[in-house]
């Protein structure tokens, strides 16, 4: 990409795999790197948040105690 923002997983996967020529194996794979480079933004955002809530003196009831608990319940964890 040409500015600094980050690549989500989809235009990185859209980038990378758009033309290519890929046997089965090598586009689960591919999937499996993409499922995780999205999990890892989606605990980033998670993250980031929750220091800015803290930052202001938030105080808020969370119903997850971590992104790993939420992540798994709302998008089904490594299913």
């Amino acid at each position: 990409m040409s500015n600094d923002k980050q690549q989500t997983a989809v235009e990185w996967l859209i980038e990378h795999y758009t033309f290519a020529d890929l046997t089965a194996d090598s586009w689960q794979m591919i999937q499996q790197q993409a499922k995780e480079m999205e999990k890892e933004q989606h605990a980033t955002t998670w993250d980031n948040s929750m220091d800015k809530l803290n930052a202001r003196g938030g105080n808020i009831v969370r119903a997850y105690v971590d992104f790993d608990d939420y992540y798994n319940e709302t998008f089904g964890g490594n299913k």
